[in-house]
């Protein structure tokens, strides 16, 4: 592999790092698993590199290893349950939600979609790429994750959530 090529890799991966652990963080709800999955991602990419056609896939091709890792780690604990979620049900209700809590709690499908489109600022067709699924794919189901967002929290100002 050559100086350019890893110096590209790096400069990438310090650039895309946060990006890189919201995407997993929303996935696994978990700082600290978010950063093993990133880190995971990153190595299982380097260790890749050198196979990658273009450098200009790289960005795309990190997020995609972060998804997969994350998704590792899912099933890895499938069995277990999670400290934070005890403390969710034994902390008091909390009366108000922010967009976020509606976000997470919807199907992987929709939350996975509408966090690279809002937060991260990925167009429809980046994110096709990244998860290789047709882009009307990706469109119908950002459509659908924003209607059941609108849904959701009418629910709750109309008072019947």
């Amino acid at each position: 592999m050559d100086e350019q090529r890893e110096r590209f890799f790096i400069e990438t991966v310090r650039a895309r790092r946060q990006a890189l652990w919201r995407v997993a963080y929303g996935l696994l709800h978990s700082a600290a698993d978010a950063e093993d999955a990133v880190s995971c991602a990153v190595e299982a990419t380097w260790k890749h590199l050198g196979r990658l056609r273009s450098l200009d896939a790289l960005p795309a091709y990190l997020m995609r290893s972060t998804i997969h890792a994350a998704h590792d780690e899912l099933r890895r604990r499938k069995n277990t349950v999670p400290v934070e979620l005890l403390e969710n049900v034994l902390s008091a209700p909390r009366e108000a939600q922010g967009i976020a809590d509606y976000v997470w709690g919807m199907e992987e499908k929709y939350r996975l979609l509408l966090m690279l489109k809002f937060d991260e600022g990925l167009q429809e067709k980046e994110i096709a790429q990244i998860l290789r699924i047709p882009r009307g794919t990706v469109s119908s189901r950002i459509s659908r994750g924003l209607e059941m967002l609108r849904r959701d929290m009418k629910k709750e100002v109309s008072g019947h959530a």
